[in-house]
């Protein structure tokens, strides 16, 4: 009998045990800060692209040091792993191209139904606003 209650002792720790490794997710249902959502204007060249970093939301917002910040949700809408590239250009209130020495193609990479962000700090407070350029990765074709 006492080991028949050592067995039920060991399989109500072990079931309290694993129950406790999952994790659950509680946040703020009034969260605290709001994002500045902007509107964009999107210029589809390659609708194959846009499958596979389809822009779901632009959010805008400054630095301490007032410098413009941008932050982009890209979704895979494929069934696969894809690398693209992305480049932000910088525009002053005018709307002049703040030149650089070259533009800076960086590289990365969505798993399939994901979605990440993308965030660039424009390089000086001149800076107003920004274009968001992407572009497949030509290995993936």
């Amino acid at each position: 009998m006492k080991n028949i209650q050592k067995i039920m002792v060991f399989c109500a720790a072990s079931f309290f045990i694993a129950a406790c490794s999952s994790v659950n997710t509680v946040e703020n249902a009034d969260f605290g800060s709001s994002a500045k959502m902007v509107s964009d204007k999107r210029i589809i060249t390659d609708s194959g692209l846009d499958d596979i970093a389809f822009v779901a939301g632009v959010n805008e917002a400054r630095t301490p040091s007032g410098l413009l910040k941008i932050q982009v949700e890209l979704v895979n809408r494929t069934e696969a792993a894809r690398n693209f590239n992305y480049c932000f250009e910088w525009f002053d209130g005018d709307g002049m191209l703040i030149s650089s020495p070259e533009p800076i193609w960086l590289t990365s990479s969505i798993d399939a139904g994901e979605s990440k962000y993308v965030s660039a700090v424009a390089p000086s407070a001149k800076a107003k606003d920004f274009r968001l350029k992407l572009l497949g990765n030509v290995r993936d074709y």
